[in-house]
C-alpha cells in the first residue's frame, strides 16, 4: 500500500509540473527533493530560477540546483555552472563555472557544451569547435548556427539546415536567403523537405514546425499554414498559437479564435493571454466573434500568468 502511494504521488507531481500547474507541483516537489529526489530538486531549481508557481529567486534556484547536482544530476551541475558565470544567486566566478560546464557538457549534457563554447567565445574569443559540434549532434540549434556562422564552406549549408530543423528562424533565413543564389541548396532543401514531410506526416510536430519555418521564410504562407495546421492536429500548442496568429492578421477570426481556445487548452501562455484581451473588450470585426466577458477575460488572464506569461500579471 506505502509503495503504491508513493508512486501515486510522484505521478501527481509530475504530472502536475509536466500540465505547468506550477503552485500545485511546488510543495510536492519540495516534500520529495527533502526526500533525496535529484529530479524534484531540479525541479524546484528551474521553478524558482524562472518564477514558476513561486517568485524568481535565483538564491534558492542555486540551493535546489546544488543539491540536485549532488545527487548526481549533470543537468543541474550545469546549471550551477551558468549561474556562477552570470553571478546569479552566487558570487560570480569564471573558473567554477568553465569546470562544471566542461565536466557535464563530457557526461553528454549538449546544452552544457553550448554554454562551455559561449564562454570560451565570451572569455577567451576561442572557438571550441569540438564542443558546439558535440552539442550541434545533440540537437542544440544555437551550436549549429554559430558553426555555419564560423564555416567558410559548402558545409555550412548543412549545419544551418540542422538549426532550422531544430526550429532556429535565423538558420531558416540564412537558407532561405541563399536558396536563390545555389543549385546545391536547391538540391538540400528539396532533399530536407522530403525528409520532413515524410516525419511531419508520421505525426513528428517538430518536423512541421521546421517544414512551416522554411516555408515562412520562402514566403510561401499556404504551405507555412499547410504544415502548421498539422503540427496543430497533433496537439502542438506553439504551432496551433502561430497558425492562430497568422489567422487572424489574415482576417480569418472563426479559424483564428478556435486555435487560440486550443493552444490555451494545451497550456500557451500568450493564446490564453490574446483570448483574455478578446474577452476583455469584446471582439468585432465584420461580425462579433467574441462577447465581452470579464469573468472568462479574468480566468484567462490568470492561467496566463501562472503559465509564465508575466505582461498578463500586470
Amino acid at each position: 500500500m506505502k509503495v503504491f502511494l508513493l508512486l501515486l504521488s510522484v505521478f501527481i507531481y509530475a504530472d502536475y509540473f509536466d500540465l505547468k500547474e506550477y503552485k500545485k507541483a511546488y510543495p510536492i516537489l519540495k516534500s520529495e527533493c527533502n526526500k533525496s529526489d535529484s529530479k524534484s530538486c531540479y525541479k524546484l531549481g528551474y521553478m524558482n530560477e524562472f518564477g514558476l508557481g513561486t517568485r524568481v529567486s535565483y538564491t534558492y534556484a542555486f540551493k535546489y540546483y546544488k543539491k540536485s547536482c549532488d545527487l548526481n544530476d549533470k543537468n543541474a551541475c550545469a546549471k550551477i555552472g551558468n549561474l556562477y558565470y552570470y553571478g546569479l544567486g552566487i558570487e560570480k566566478d569564471i573558473n567554477k563555472a568553465e569546470k562544471l560546464l566542461k565536466n557535464a557538457c563530457d557526461n553528454n549534457i549538449y546544452k552544457a557544451c553550448d554554454d562551455y563554447a559561449y564562454l570560451y567565445q565570451k572569455e577567451y574569443q576561442v572557438l571550441k569547435n569540438e564542443e558546439m559540434l558535440k552539442a550541434c549532434s545533440g540537437g542544440v540549434a544555437n551550436s549549429c548556427y554559430e558553426l555555419a556562422k564560423n564555416t567558410k564552406d559548402i558545409k555550412a549549408v548543412d549545419l544551418y539546415l540542422r538549426a532550422c530543423a531544430l526550429e532556429d528562424e535565423l538558420s531558416c533565413q540564412e537558407v532561405a536567403k541563399l536558396y536563390i543564389n545555389s543549385t546545391y541548396i536547391t538540391n538540400r532543401i528539396a532533399e530536407f523537405s522530403n525528409l520532413g514531410d515524410k516525419e511531419c506526416k508520421a505525426k513528428n510536430a517538430n518536423a512541421c514546425r521546421s517544414l512551416a519555418n522554411i516555408y515562412r521564410q520562402l514566403n510561401n504562407l499556404d504551405k507555412t499554414k499547410e504544415y502548421l495546421e498539422l503540427a496543430c492536429g497533433y496537439d502542438d500548442a506553439l504551432a496551433c498559437s502561430s497558425l492562430a496568429i497568422m489567422q487572424e492578421h489574415s482576417k480569418e477570426f472563426k479559424s483564428g479564435i478556435r486555435n487560440y481556445e486550443k493552444a490555451c487548452k494545451l497550456n500557451d501562455a500568450y493564446s490564453c493571454s490574446r483570448l483574455a484581451n478578446m474577452y476583455k473588450d469584446g471582439f468585432k470585426e465584420d461580425i462579433v466573434y467574441i462577447k465581452k466577458n470579464n469573468s472568462k477575460s479574468k480566468k484567462l488572464f490568470k492561467k496566463a500568468c501562472e503559465l509564465g506569461y508575466l505582461k498578463a500579471c500586470e
